[in-house]
């Protein structure tokens, strides 16, 4: 069995922030409900666009499964321990980036690159 697990880092204003989600997000709305996420978009207090980067990630062998949340915590884990965990034990199997136009509403609009 393998995981399939993205670390997605967002980039708003002067601030920045890098975190481990489920899957391969290809929109904002797939990181609703992730901590990381919404203590980022709290922090935001005018207009402006969020740019998003993903690197998914696999990690074992065998039929790919998304990760569970639990899943992702462990693997964070495992990533703090050893900063060679992602390049060495894993394989990267793609990336994308998107942005976001952010107001304090909310989203406004999503574009893909």
């Amino acid at each position: 069995m393998a995981l399939l697990f993205s670390k997605v880092t967002l980039t708003a204003e002067d601030k920045q922030t890098s975190f481990f989600v489920s899957g391969s997000p290809k929109s904002i709305e797939e990181l609703d409900g992730w901590i990381a996420y919404e203590r980022f978009v709290r922090k935001i207090a005018a207009e402006c666009d969020i740019d998003v980067h993903v690197d998914a990630y696999v990690y074992g062998e065998g039929k790919v499964f998304t990760a569970t949340p639990e899943e992702v915590a462990y693997l964070t884990m495992r990533v703090e321990a050893d900063a060679k965990f992602l390049s060495v034990l894993c394989d990267k199997v793609g990336e994308n980036d998107f942005t976001v136009s952010w107001s304090t509403n909310g989203i406004s609009n999503t574009e893909l690159l």
